[in-house]
């Protein structure tokens, strides 16, 4: 009796070493317990596909276009050979427009003026607004024998496009003496296409002075 006594004692013994080991020891530590079995580790889980969100494009701020205050602006000249023009007097033979008049316009203002004494060629400028006016009666001779003016309005997205061309020789210069009221009717001439860019290609011979202007309905002002 004291011998199987003494072999359950082992026995339990054993099976609380094992305890021990396998259970309360691993739950301690936060090891997985041996019972069971190790634990499986977890899956990662890979997308098939990622979407791609786009940045967001702000678009730019438009510069505003500053409207006119009204106060003509001064055309200077640059050299002819910006527009490919060949040195020396170019005087096309075409006769300039009979003078117009806009219909409903009231009063005419200088948007720029051209001022000079030789000849040359100007810089582009551009008339945003859809009608204007040149004027060009404001030219003085040193005499009234060979006299020449000769004025190109040409288009500058395309050098080869004379738009009007005026030329004034000695016979106009002497039928319009001591004509003043009349030569500012006459040597004008309305254009209907406006917003575009120019450029004047002038050709002058005894020549004092020429005071050119372009010129806008006095609406446009402030716009």
């Amino acid at each position: 009796m004291t011998k199987k006594q003494d072999f359950t004692y082992v026995v339990l013994g054993i099976v609380v070493v094992l305890v021990l080991a396998l259970i309360v020891k691993p739950a301690a530590t936060g090891e997985p317990t041996a019972l069971w079995g190790a634990g499986e580790p977890e899956p990662t889980i890979t997308p098939a596909w990622t979407p791609t969100i786009p940045p967001v494009t702000v678009a730019p701020t438009p510069t505003p276009v500053p409207t006119w205050d009204g106060k003509p602006r001064p055309l200077g000249f640059v050299d002819p050979g910006t527009y490919q023009i060949p040195a020396g007097e170019s005087s096309p033979n075409m006769t300039a427009f009979p003078p117009e008049t806009a219909s409903g316009v009231t009063r005419w203002v200088t948007y720029a003026t051209i001022d000079g004494q030789w000849s040359g060629t100007t810089g582009i400028v551009r008339v945003p607004f859809p009608i204007w006016r040149f004027d060009y009666s404001d030219v003085t001779t040193s005499n009234d024998e060979i006299p020449l003016f000769n004025c190109q309005v040409m288009d500058a997205r395309d050098p080869n496009r004379f738009v009007r061309v005026f030329t004034l020789n000695f016979r106009d210069f002497v039928a319009m003496k001591d004509k003043p009221d009349l030569k500012k009717e006459q040597w004008v001439s309305t254009f209907y296409e406006g917003y575009h860019d120019y450029y004047f290609v002038i050709n002058a011979r005894c020549i004092d002075s020429y005071h050119l202007k372009i010129q806008v309905p006095e609406e446009y002002v402030g716009t």
